[in-house]
Formats: C-alpha cells, sequence, structure tokens
C-alpha cells in the first residue's frame, strides 16, 4: 500500500501543477484573443496582413496548449481515482484479515476454554446432587445440568458457524463485525438552585448557596438564595423590586460602597424568628378526645310550657 501511496502523491502534485499552467495558459489564450480583436477594431482591414497573422498564430498556438493541458489534466485525475481505488482496496483487505485473524483467536480461546466450563458444570451437578434430600439443591442440580446440555449443543453449531463467519470475512463475502458498543454515561443536570432578586435598602453580605461570600450594596439589585432574601426582607435590608423607591434610588450611589464598613448587615448572622409555642395547659395537652359523629341520632326534647 505504500508505493500505491507514494503514486498518488505523486500523481496529486503533478495535478496541482498542471491545474496551475492551464490557468495560465487559459489566461494567455484571453489575452492573445482580446489583442486580435482590438486589431480587428482598429488596425485597417485592408493592411497590415503579417500582423493579423502573427496575431492568429498566438491565438492558436494558446489554444492548442490550453487545451493540451486539459486534457493532460483529465488522464491525471482518472489516474488519481484509480491509485484511490487501490488504497481503498488494499486497505480493505488490511481490515478483512485483521478482523478475521481477531475473529479466530476468540474462537481458540472459547473452543479451550469450553470443555473446561462443561467439566466443571458436570463436576458441580455431581457435588448437588449429593445432596439430594435438599429441594433447592436438587433444583440447581437440574438447572445446571440443562443448562450445561444446551450450551454444549449451541457453541457445537456457533463455534463452526463463526468458523465459517472468519474464512468469510477474510475472503470479503461478509462484512467486519460491528464494534462493541459502549456505554456512555449520562450527564446528570442539576436544577438551578432557586433565588430571589430584590432591592437593597442597605448594603449587605451573604453567602449563596455555593458558600462563597457576596456583597449586596445600597440602593442596588441583588441576587440571593430565597431563604436569605426572605430574612433580608423581614429585617428591611430589602424590599421587592416592584417597591416605588426602586425607581427613585436605584444607583444614586454610584458604586461607592465599603465591604468592610461596621454599618455592612451579615445577613448569615441573623436569627430566624422562632414560632411562639401557645401556653396550653399540660392537662389538657396530655388529653386524649374522640370526637362522635351523633348527626344521624333522631332526638326528641319534651319542653314544659304553661297553658293559656
Amino acid at each position: 500500500m505504500e508505493v500505491f501511496e507514494a503514486e498518488l502523491a505523486a500523481l496529486r502534485a503533478r495535478a496541482e501543477t498542471l491545474a496551475s499552467r492551464h490557468m495560465a495558459a487559459d489566461a494567455a489564450h484571453t489575452e492573445a484573443k482580446s489583442k486580435l480583436q482590438r486589431h480587428h477594431l482598429e488596425a485597417p482591414l485592408d493592411a497590415d496582413e503579417k500582423a493579423r497573422g502573427k496575431l492568429e498564430a498566438a491565438v492558436a498556438t494558446c489554444a492548442v496548449t490550453r487545451e493540451g493541458l486539459a486534457d493532460a489534466i483529465r488522464e491525471v485525475l482518472k489516474l488519481i481515482a484509480d491509485a484511490e481505488q487501490k488504497i481503498a482496496t488494499e486497505r480493505a483487505a488490511i481490515e478483512r484479515k485483521a478482523a478475521s485473524h481477531q475473529l479466530a483467536r476468540d474462537l481458540d480461546a472459547v473452543e479451550r476454554i469450553l470443555p473446561e466450563y462443561l467439566d466443571a458444570s458436570r463436576r458441580f451437578v455431581s457435588a448437588l446432587e449429593a445432596l439430594h434430600h435438599h429441594f433447592e439443591a436438587t433444583e440447581i442440580a437440574r438447572f445446571v445440568a440443562n443448562a450445561t446440555a444446551q450450551i454444549e449443543v449451541a457453541a457445537a453449531f456457533a463455534l463452526q458457524e463463526l468458523r465459517g463467519m472468519a474464512a468469510a470475512i477474510y475472503n470479503g463475502s461478509a462484512p467486519l463485525p460491528a464494534p462493541k458498543l459502549k456505554s456512555e454515561p449520562i450527564a446528570v443536570i442539576e436544577p438551578e438552585t432557586p433565588t430571589i432578586a430584590v432591592f437593597m435598602m442597605k448594603s449587605a453580605k451573604f453567602r449563596d448557596h455555593d458558600g462563597r461570600s457576596q456583597f449586596a450594596g445600597q440602593f442596588e439589585d441583588a441576587t440571593m438564595p430565597v431563604r436569605t432574601a426572605q430574612r433580608a426582607l423581614r429585617e428591611s435590608v430589602a424590599v421587592p423590586t416592584t417597591d416605588p423607591r426602586r425607581a427613585q434610588l436605584r444607583g444614586v450611589r454610584g458604586g461607592d460602597f465599603a465591604p468592610d464598613a461596621p454599618d455592612v448587615v451579615d445577613l448569615d448572622a441573623a436569627e430566624e424568628p422562632k414560632a411562639a409555642s401557645p401556653n396550653v395547659d399540660p392537662v389538657m395537652r396530655a388529653a386524649v378526645f374522640t370526637k362522635i359523629d351523633r348527626s344521624a341520632e333522631t332526638r326528641t326534647i319534651e319542653i314544659d310550657a304553661p297553658r293559656m
């Protein structure tokens, strides 16, 4: 195949050279025709026959050169196609040979291991038959014996077929075996952590979901975790972005902030409000009441009333 590749490289180089010369010849032919045309339009028609003949000869010479180069390019392209086909055929033969030999080696390994596997299975069945008084052991022995018999028969057919396939791959009458599929890991898309945008009435610092320290300047919008934003709203450190003060105050400080200033609120240090436990009598808390549905009961009430 190296000979074919060297031949192909030489042909491609020649094709490039011929194409370059063909372009030059085509340009020369165009120029010669232009000069002849100007002569026809400007020179006296009944005089200077010698000059006209010279121009016509130049046009003819350029045309012959151009056509000769075009014919050469077409022939070289055919040779390039033939060389590429030879290389493809040679490469396919190499691939078929390698695949055939690999399949033969795999079959040799199977045929070498199969008798050992069958013998080990039979010994295993014999060992289990000594436990015939145990139901599960008996079922395992029966299953292994049946599977061993089926594997032995199926392997005889499969190995013979695969041997024929190896020969068919080598001579090109069978396609190359498909490569084993590899399972690609599935990328897990992490859900976006919920955040809330608020308008800061005071400068504050907080930590984001990744634990990184963040600073939110006064009279600026800030995006922060939901719980942090709720804490900022509750402590009046921030207001919703729909608050009318945002339109008036946003950006009035012009970015003049000092993150280490003492008036910067630490939202992570603010305490969560604790739910107030109701003052319930311990006796009532320990009592167990059962609700009885009496809606279906018929009740009759007698009322003593004086007669008039």
